[in-house]
C-alpha cells in the first residue's frame, strides 16, 4: 500500500515540477 501511494505522490510531484518548468520557460520566452 505504501509503495503505490509513494508512486502516486512521485507522479504528482513530477507533474507539478514539469508544469513549473514549462511556465518558467514560457515566461522567459515571452520576455525575449
Amino acid at each position: 500500500i505504501l509503495q503505490s501511494l509513494n508512486l502516486k505522490y512521485n507522479r504528482i510531484r513530477q507533474g507539478m515540477i514539469t508544469q513549473e518548468i514549462s511556465e518558467i520557460v514560457g515566461g522567459a520566452e515571452a520576455q525575449k
